[in-house]
């Protein structure tokens, strides 16, 4: 297995359906009572928050480190957000992190709320990621009076996030649908977004790439277990979708799916310019081929690898050889073909 520190451990842990999601993921927002949201909070009730969190935190015991964000570097926070444990757009300029080792459950304090409790999981382990975050939450909410209306529910500093107070995440990679039925993209955006979802498809610059993120936008007035059982229903039409579109290909066009397998890998064994776009796009038909069992000597980590450490802010920070004067796609080039001839 590869080893960086750089890279959190979770994605190397196999998940259920690991080949076509990504990765699950479950945030739930709590505030303290009688504590001002963090755009009006002065120093002495950041502190205030920070004690008495910290205490129950640690009186948990899940063996989680403490990083006072403040006191890293601006380049080790980008790398946790680019490892996803810290979402983006957060405010940090007295947030705390606590994170296991794996950086698999991470929380939050002192943010854009006062505490946000995040699990995260390669594959659809959306069920374990919401017991294990719930397990937390349930636990501090016995020691710590957080802010609830018995109307509207948990109370966060944004509208949009009151009631549950929760999202729960999943990312699906869909080439087989984006290249052969990219018209039913579309078709889940609009039918799962009048169920209260957004429904997302990465892209960079005018290019679509394929991988699709569900996540429930509506938290007032429907129950936790209601969200979790309606987003695994959306997770698994779509995942239905994309490996009938699959099996399909492999009987209608073979050679052309397996050419677009073979051409992905050679263009990422020896390419010295890539972009993450082209990573993204080509090491998706590297996963196609494992798929189909036609790749015997790519592995499923070393792709899950791939996507993480050819990122911006990694690259940076690994500066392949020390040599600076080269571009970052041709580090990125550099690293994925190191990967791909190990």
């Amino acid at each position: 297995m590869i080893s960086d520190k750089n890279i959190a451990n979770w994605i190397f842990t196999k998940g259920s359906e690991d080949n076509i999601v990504l990765y699950s993921k479950v945030s739930i927002y709590r505030n303290l009572e009688n504590i001002r949201f963090h755009h009006h909070m002065d120093k002495n009730e950041y502190d205030k928050v920070d004690s008495i969190l910290q205490k129950n935190i640690e009186d948990l015991k899940l063996n989680l480190t403490k990083i006072k964000l403040a006191d890293i570097k601006p380049c080790d926070i980008r790398i946790l957000k680019e490892n996803l444990t810290i979402p983006k757009k957060r405010n940090l300029l007295n947030a705390t992190l606590y994170t296991n080792s794996e950086e698999s459950t991470s929380i939050l304090i002192n943010s854009n709320e006062h505490l946000e409790i995040q699990t995260i999981a390669r594959g659809l382990e959306l069920n374990d990621c919401f017991k294990t975050a719930y397990d937390i939450e349930n636990k501090l909410d016995e020691k710590i009076d957080f802010a609830f209306d018995k109307k509207f529910g948990y109370l966060t500093s944004s509208p949009h996030k009151i009631g549950t107070a929760i999202n729960l995440t999943v990312a699906i990679s869909i080439p087989a649908i984006l290249w052969k039925t990219p018209e039913n993209i579309d078709y889940f955006i609009n039918k799962f977004s009048k169920l209260g979802f957004y429904l997302s498809l990465l892209s960079i610059g005018k290019k679509n790439l394929p991988i699709i993120t569900i996540t429930n936008k509506v938290m007032i007035g429907i129950k936790e277990k209601d969200i979790l059982k309606k987003t695994l229903e959306i997770v698994h039409d779509i995942l239905d979708k994309e490996k009938n579109i699959r099996k399909r290909i492999k009987k209608l066009d073979k050679i052309k799916v397996e050419d677009r397998i073979y051409r992905s890998k050679a263009i990422l064994s020896s390419a010295k310019i890539l972009n993450y776009g082209e990573l993204i796009k080509y090491s998706f038909w590297l996963r196609m081929g494992l798929y189909y069992d036609l790749l015997k000597d790519i592995e499923l980590d070393n792709l899950y690898y791939m996507i993480f450490a050819a990122k911006n802010n990694h690259l940076q920070i690994q500066n392949i050889n020390g040599n600076r004067e080269k571009n970052i796609n041709e580090i990125r080039a550099n690293l994925i073909r190191e990967i791909l001839n190990l």
